[in-house]
């Protein structure tokens, strides 16, 4: 069941390869939430598509199944009064198929410089909640004649104490790399956040919020596109049944030059994070 969305924030910093022990502390109210939702969700095989926040009596992605994250540009959040398995994949990365972050995002990864070709690639976007007010940095533009996009930078353990205290923000992810010079590559797209609120969860499968690549060269004189940066994941339930599944919130890779002249290869998105909690 779709629900009116929710104050959202967050908590701690990592880079993720693997689910990590989970942490206990006095637990934010949004993360004590547990929706009232009186149905049961259950994705068996192939693909299904959900976004946004949804609440459920229980929810079960099972081995071999994959949830998509099909809305772009926001985050999935599911609540749960029962059990959340998560056997399969969830997917909230554009490498994974899922719709991904178009714009500044907010506590994900900075977005990857665009290379120069002739002219100066576009620099990757800077992820922000306040305009004019940056969180984590986007890479620089490659400068005009061929120069190299910068690396964006990644979330960092401050960051998360940010997230805590922003109670008003809707959850954005990642931010979109930048564009190669003279109409280069395009830049990746940002991982999405996603988020579990549930009684138990059994985590076992994956999660992928990462950014999306940046496009290669399309020519000569042509800069390739900075990788997007890498969105967020948070698992918050009363009790852990198995937290071992493997989660990635890496940033995109920047685009490559293909062997073309006056070209500069796209930066790479920086990394989002991962988080798991108990509710206390």
């Amino acid at each position: 069941m779709l629900r009116p969305r929710a104050v959202i924030a967050c908590a701690l910093f990592c880079l993720c390869l693997r689910a990590q022990a989970q942490t206990t502390f006095l637990t934010p109210a949004w993360l004590k939430w547990l929706g009232n939702g009186t149905n049961s969700y259950t994705c068996t095989s192939g693909t299904c598509n959900l976004t946004d926040e949804l609440w459920f009596s229980s929810f079960n992605v099972s081995l071999g199944a994959t949830v998509v994250n099909a809305g772009g540009n926001g985050p999935l959040i599911i609540r749960s009064t029962g059990t959340c398995t998560i056997a399969g994949s969830v997917m909230g990365g554009p490498s994974g198929g899922a719709a991904g972050i178009t714009g500044q995002g907010d506590f994900g990864g900075g977005g990857g410089g665009g290379g120069g070709g002739t002219a100066a690639g576009i620099a990757g976007k800077t992820t922000e909640v306040i305009p004019g007010i940056p969180i984590v940095n986007g890479g620089f533009g490659g400068s005009a004649g061929g120069g190299a996009g910068g690396t964006a930078l990644s979330t960092a353990a401050g960051q998360y104490r940010m997230f805590m205290s922003n109670s008003g923000s809707w959850p954005g992810g990642g931010a979109i790399g930048g564009q190669g010079g003279s109409g280069g590559g395009q830049g990746g797209e940002g991982g999405t956040p996603i988020i579990f609120v549930c009684n138990t969860i059994n985590f076992t499968g994956t999660i992928n919020v990462s950014g999306g690549n940046g496009g290669n060269s399309t020519a000569n004189g042509t800069g390739a596109g900075g990788g997007g940066g890498g969105g967020y994941v948070v698992l918050a339930a009363v009790n852990f049944t198995a937290n071992s599944g493997s989660i990635d919130t890496a940033g995109g890779v920047g685009g490559s030059c293909n062997g073309h002249s006056t070209c500069g290869a796209g930066g790479n998105g920086g990394n989002g994070w991962t988080m798991s909690m108990t509710i206390q």
